[in-house]
């Protein structure tokens, strides 16, 4: 039951993130030895992760004191993600703990719409309460659920209510990643595949060494360095950028200015990994087509993304590439009516391109809808 500690050094506001298996055991003891001495727990989870893990939660924190433990379940996967959702977690909170006194310790236990929604709503609470993310699934174990982004889609635009909040700690339990289905599993590779294409080098090409098909088996081993890799990369990032004010934090949105416009107007048919996976290939034609990038760096990337089970097109129907426009026009990223994408320049390399073109951009939008 070994683990691994990265620290994401935010000065005050810095915290642990920890890898390992049978990490939900011990979970109680663990927030006690990081010196959260709060006596009630509000978790939040869906009702699947619930189903598995919930129990095993509460039984580690009962042993470790927590007098009150309190379950919150959220409609799972995207279609969870909602105001209505948000609204409905901070009325359970006040709820179960409605003297200030009182305030627990939020437990997000689930794949990022728990850790997005939860996170928000532990950021809102009494004007913030502390928290703790317990990723479920690989995609939130690299990614959601480190750097303190927290919000819910609303108005037909994805994440636009939020906040900047991070967590007390992130406790990633590999072992909790064997209930997940073959789907879920390539959904999170591909934010992955997207920390090798535009963060590392070392990666990708390990990745293409065959640590790719090791991953797709939860290999222990790999499991563990691969994701202990991608939570180094976006810590790196996180700490020069927080706030996002930046620009650097920008290199975590490869593939998700298309890919989060294709999600939403698609209705949530594709998985966010899946989404990403289609929006990293559009990109990368806006890229070759700009020469930010050569057509080798186009060709890896479908050949990783195939062998990764992942699409690069999505079935067209009546009225999605108009929605996608539209929504792109909604894009938080977007200033002063200039859109922003983040291109490849080469394996583990990116740059900003501002105002690309609209044509080009419909273009490359349309080479993803067959």
């Amino acid at each position: 039951m070994s683990e691994t500690r990265i620290a994401v050094n935010l000065g005050p506001r810095s915290y642990s993130v920890l890898i390992g298996t049978g990490l939900l055991d011990r979970l109680g003891g663990t927030l006690r030895a990081e010196g959260l001495t709060q006596t009630g727990a509000f978790v939040i989870t869906d009702p699947h992760v619930g189903t598995h893990y919930f129990e095993k939660v509460r039984a580690s924190l009962e042993g470790a004191g927590f007098a009150k433990i309190v379950r919150h379940d959220i409609t799972a996967g995207e279609a969870g993600k909602t105001w209505d959702e948000f609204t409905q977690a901070c009325a359970a909170l006040l709820g179960a703990f409605p003297e200030a006194a009182t305030a627990p310790l939020v437990v997000l236990l689930g794949g990022g719409v728990v850790g997005d929604l939860g996170g928000f709503a532990a950021a809102v609470f009494r004007r913030g309460v502390p928290f703790v993310q317990i990723p479920t699934t690989l995609l939130a174990a690299v990614d959601s659920s480190v750097g303190g982004k927290v919000a819910v889609n609303f108005g037909g635009v994805k994440n636009i209510m939020g906040a900047f909040s991070q967590p007390r700690l992130v406790v990633c339990d590999l072992d909790a990643l064997r209930t997940l289905g073959p789907r879920e599993i390539r959904s999170g590779m591909a934010e992955v595949i997207k920390y090798g294409a535009v963060c590392s080098a070392e990666l990708f090409a390990s990745l293409e060494a065959g640590a790719l098909e090791k991953m797709l088996a939860l290999d222990p081993a790999t499991l563990t360095e691969i994701v202990a890799q991608c939570v180094r990369l976006k810590a790196g990032v996180v700490e020069q950028d927080e706030l996002d004010q930046l620009g650097i934090r920008n290199v975590l949105n490869f593939g998700h200015t298309i890919g989060h416009a294709l999600e939403l107007s698609a209705d949530y048919a594709l998985t966010h990994g899946e989404a990403i996976s289609i929006g990293m290939i559009a990109a990368t034609r806006m890229a070759v087509s700009l020469g930010t990038v050569d057509v080798d760096f186009q060709k890896r990337l479908t050949a990783l993304l195939t062998r990764g089970g992942l699409p690069f097109t999505h079935k067209d129907a009546p009225g999605l590439f108009d929605r996608i426009v539209r929504a792109l026009q909604l894009d938080k990223k977007f200033r002063d009516g200039k859109n922003l994408f983040v291109l490849p320049t080469g394996i583990g390399s990116w740059s900003p391109r501002e105002n690309v073109d609209w044509a080009l951009v419909h273009d490359c939008v349309r080479s993803v809808l067959v």
